[in-house]
């Protein structure tokens, strides 16, 4: 692979990271979610969310299953940019599974 090549596979991926952390600000705020609870359904501190929101660290993949998963939205697509997958976030539903986390225990 050259130099060129390499670049734009750096951009792309980038591209995909700030579309990913954008669409989980915009989904966090639609479910009505704090970065504590976002973060205790994938057994992580208010700090670390904030630190991945900030792109000081980078999702895993783990993550942004478990992110999907709460919002009831693929993470692919969600990494594909805003759209109507937003509207689609049922507020009550994002709470449903925090309650049910809660009442089973913390991720890991």
């Amino acid at each position: 692979m050259d130099n060129a090549t390499k670049q734009q596979a750096h951009e792309a991926v980038t591209e995909l990271e700030l579309r990913f952390i954008e669409a989980v600000e915009h989904g966090r705020l639609r479910a009505g979610l704090t970065y504590e609870q976002l973060g205790s359904y994938i057994g992580m501190s208010k700090s670390q969310i904030s630190k991945r929101q900030d792109g000081l660290i980078k999702y895993t993949l783990r993550e942004m299953y478990y992110i999907g998963q709460l919002l009831g939205v693929d993470p692919l697509i969600m990494a594909s940019g805003l759209g109507t997958w937003l509207t689609h976030i049922q507020p009550e539903e994002v709470r449903h599974r925090l309650d049910n986390l809660e009442t089973a225990g913390t991720r890991k």
